[in-house]
């Protein structure tokens, strides 16, 4: 075996040791992405997706909340994303649904709007470009009806969608946003992630007023 075959093979391995301890020093920091937040619920439990980014469940005022972060490189020419994704459970079985989207791009994997087929008009006062989609014609109403709060919601550049089912309450906040060295190489990497307890309990607080604003419907056409 030749000098130069050595050499190469010699940092072909060391490029591959380097590569490993590098993925499992990141995989070893996401799984503390959410520890901040643990307090804020009630007999909270955090689970690792076969991603290594953790998942956060529990109850918060009596209410069935899941907390995960969706890594996202689909966009070509867009820094990676990191979204927090918080999910309310609250069942409405009769509750027509809808979703907006801000900024929409047509990559939202994770997205609610890709569910609801019909195009509704949004509310005016959001501040950003959107788009509202909904289950039936009923929705329209139910929207226009939570406008206020979709713009306390919205009025935070970071969020990205709101979403009302018959299941529950979603809401999708940019959590954090990869450098460009990661966004070279495709890779979902976020250096300062962690998500703050202040963070997740606006997020919280938000849905609490998109969920009264949904009583105040039901109430009105009770009455």
């Amino acid at each position: 075996m030749t000098l130069p075959v050595v050499i190469a093979l010699v940092g072909i391995v060391v490029t591959a040791i380097i590569a490993m301890r590098e993925h499992r020093s990141a995989l070893a920091a996401r799984r503390t992405l959410l520890d901040r937040c643990v307090p804020l619920l009630t007999g909270a439990e955090i689970t690792l997706g076969s991603d290594g980014f953790p998942r956060l469940e529990g109850r918060y005022r009596g209410r069935f909340v899941r907390v995960e972060l969706v890594p996202d490189s689909m966009t070509v020419r867009r820094l990676p994303q990191l979204w927090l994704k918080v999910t309310r459970l609250e069942a409405r079985p009769r509750q027509p649904e809808f979703s907006v989207l801000a900024r929409p791009t047509g990559a939202e994997f994770y997205s609610l709007t890709s569910a609801h087929r019909l195009i509704l008009k949004p509310p005016t006062g959001l501040g950003m470009a959107v788009m509202a989609k909904g289950s039936s014609s009923a929705s329209q109403q139910v929207l226009d009806a939570s406008a206020r709060a979709l713009e306390s919601i919205f009025r935070d550049p970071r969020m990205k969608e709101a979403a009302v089912t018959a299941r529950g309450l979603r809401l999708v906040w940019q959590a954090a946003e990869g450098g460009r060295g990661e966004h070279l190489l495709r890779q979902c990497r976020f250096e300062r992630a962690g998500v703050d307890a202040d963070a997740l309990a606006g997020l919280l607080t938000h849905l609490d007023t998109l969920s009264a604003s949904l009583d105040q419907i039901e109430e009105a056409e009770a009455a």
